[in-house]
C-alpha cells in the first residue's frame, strides 16, 4: 500500500512537470488550476477549493488563478499584497516559507467575494462560488513554494501528511514554473533584440543611403570637370563650322566647287566631332545617374578598362574640387584581353570608386606627414587571367596594420576621424563583389610602404 501511494505520488507530479514545463504564454497559466485540482484529487487530498498564487514583489501584486469545484478555471484575478487581510498574512508567512492557515466563515467568505466584484475582479458572486452554495466554514491553507503559494480549501483542516501531499506538489510545480519563467523571460529578450535589430536595420539602410550619396558628391565636381571637356569641344567644333559655311557659301558664289567640296568634307569632320564629344557628355551624364540610382541588380556586358578608367578621372577631379591642394600621380596599366565582361556596372563602380578614394585619401595622408621627397601615386590596372579578371588599386601610402587589417571589411570599423567616414565603404564594396558577383576582394599590403586591393570577377 505504501509503494503504491508512492507511486502514485510520483506519478502525480511527473505530470504536474510536464504540463507546466509545456506552458509558453500567460493564458497558458490558465491550465494551472484544472491540473492542480486532478492532481490533489489523484492524491487523495480532501478539499473543494484550490489554486495557485503567484507573488510579483516588483509590484506588489499577488495573481490568483482559482479552480471551480468541478475542477475548471474559476477565475483569474491580481490583488495588491496589502489589499486584505488574507493576502497580506499569506505573503508574510510566503517570505519565511511557512504554511498559512486560515479559517473562514460563510459572510467571511461572501464579503470577500463582493470585494472582488467591486474591485471589477470577477462580474458576481455566482461565478466565485463556481455555480455552487458558498461553504457554510473554510479553511483556506496556503503552502508556500519559490514564487508564491498553492492553496487548498476545505470543510476541515488537512493533517501533516495531506500537507506534505500538497507541498510535493507545490515543489513539482515550482520547478517547472521556474522553467517557464525562463522561457518568458528570453521571449522577452528575443523580442528586445528582435526590436533592436530592426532598429539597426533602418540605421544601417540610412547610413548606406548616406555613404552612397557621399559617393556621389564627390562625383558631382568630378562629373562637372570631366562633362566641361567634351562640351568645350562641341561648342569650338560648332563656331568653326559655322566660320566654314559661310566660305563655302562664298566659294560656291564664286563658283570654286572643288574649294566647296573640300570645305564641306571638313564640316562633315568636325559635325562627326561634335556628334563623338557629344555622346561622350551623354555617356558621363548616364554614368553619374546608375551611380546615383539603387541597382537594379541586372548584369550587363561592360569594358572594365573603361569603366576604371573614368572612375579614376572622375575620383581624382573630384578631390581636386574639394581640394585645391590635392595632387597625385595617376598610373594606369590595363590588360586589353579583358575586353567586355557581365556585370552590375553601377555597383562595380561603386567598388571601384570607393577604392581609389580611399588611396587618395592615404596618400594625401602621407604627403601631409613627409611633404619632401614623397611623391603621391595611385595605380589603377587590369589582368585577365584564365576565367578570371582582376582589377586592383595600389597606393604607395603608409599601408595597413595588422590589427586593422583583420577588421578592415567589417561594417562601420573606419581608421579616418570621426565624420569623414561611416566605416561602410569596404563592408558595402565586399558585399557587392563576394554576394553580388560570386568573386573576391583580396587586400596585400606592407606597413609603410603600400597597400593593393584586388577585385577578382569570374568571366
Amino acid at each position: 500500500e505504501a509503494r503504491t501511494q508512492i507511486a502514485v505520488k510520483e506519478a502525480s507530479l511527473d505530470r504536474v512537470r510536464a504540463e507546466i514545463a509545456s506552458m509558453r504564454t500567460a493564458e497558458d497559466l490558465q491550465r494551472i488550476t484544472p491540473l492542480v485540482w486532478r492532481e490533489l484529487t489523484a492524491l487523495g487530498v480532501p478539499f473543494f477549493r484550490c489554486g495557485v498564487f503567484i507573488v510579483d514583489d516588483e509590484k506588489q501584486k499577488i495573481h490568483f488563478y482559482l479552480s471551480a469545484p468541478d475542477g475548471k478555471p474559476l477565475a483569474a484575478f491580481e490583488l495588491d499584497i496589502n489589499g486584505a487581510e488574507v493576502t497580506k498574512n499569506a505573503t508574510a508567512h510566503w517570505r519565511e516559507q511557512k504554511v498559512y492557515i486560515s479559517h473562514w466563515s460563510k459572510e467571511e467568505f461572501l464579503q470577500f467575494a463582493e470585494n472582488l466584484i467591486s474591485q471589477g475582479q470577477i462580474q458576481n458572486v455566482n461565478t466565485y462560488q463556481g455555480g455552487q452554495e458558498a461553504p457554510e466554514s473554510l479553511t483556506l491553507q496556503f503552502v508556500p513554494f519559490a514564487q508564491g503559494m498553492m492553496y487548498v480549501g476545505s470543510a476541515q483542516e488537512l493533517s501533516d501528511e495531506q500537507l506534505d501531499l500538497v507541498k510535493s506538489l507545490a515543489d513539482a510545480f515550482s520547478t517547472a514554473y521556474a522553467r517557464y519563467e525562463d522561457f518568458t523571460k528570453l521571449e522577452s529578450a528575443k523580442q528586445q533584440i528582435e526590436l533592436t535589430l530592426k532598429d539597426l536595420r533602418a540605421t544601417q539602410t540610412q547610413l548606406i543611403q548616406s555613404e552612397k550619396m557621399a559617393s556621389l558628391g564627390e562625383l558631382t565636381a568630378g562629373i562637372a570637370h570631366e562633362i566641361q571637356n567634351p562640351l568645350n569641344f562641341v561648342n569650338n567644333f560648332s563656331e568653326v563650322s559655322t566660320e566654314l559655311v559661310d566660305e563655302m557659301n562664298e566659294e560656291i558664289q564664286k563658283g570654286n566647287l572643288e574649294d566647296a567640296k573640300q570645305i564641306a568634307a571638313d564640316l562633315k569632320d568636325n559635325l562627326s566631332k561634335i556628334n563623338h564629344h557629344g555622346k561622350r557628355a551623354g555617356d558621363i551624364v548616364k554614368g553619374m545617374l546608375q551611380h546615383s540610382r539603387s541597382s537594379n541588380g541586372i548584369k550587363e556586358s561592360t569594358d572594365i578598362n573603361a569603366l576604371a578608367d573614368e572612375y579614376l578621372r572622375l575620383a581624382y577631379h573630384g578631390l581636386r574640387a574639394k581640394d585645391k591642394s590635392f595632387n597625385a600621380t595617376m598610373k594606369t596599366d590595363f590588360d586589353e584581353s579583358v575586353g567586355m565582361v557581365n556585370i552590375i556596372p553601377q555597383d562595380i563602380g561603386r567598388v571601384i570608386l570607393n577604392l581609389i578614394t580611399n588611396a587618395f585619401y592615404v596618400v594625401d595622408e602621407k604627403k601631409k606627414q613627409q611633404p619632401e621627397d614623397y611623391e603621391p601615386t595611385v595605380s589603377v590596372s587590369t589582368k585577365k587571367k584564365g576565367n578570371k579578371v582582376f582589377i586592383s588599386v595600389k597606393d604607395n601610402g603608409n599601408g595597413i596594420p595588422q590589427q586593422v587589417l583583420d577588421k578592415i571589411f567589417q561594417p562601420f570599423f573606419t581608421t579616418k576621424p570621426t565624420g569623414q567616414g561611416t566605416g561602410l565603404g569596404l563592408s558595402m564594396s565586399y558585399d557587392i563583389v563576394t554576394k553580388g558577383h560570386g568573386g573576391e576582394l583580396t587586400v596585400d599590403t606592407q606597413s609603410g610602404e603600400y597597400a593593393e586591393f584586388t577585385i577578382v570577377l569570374p568571366i
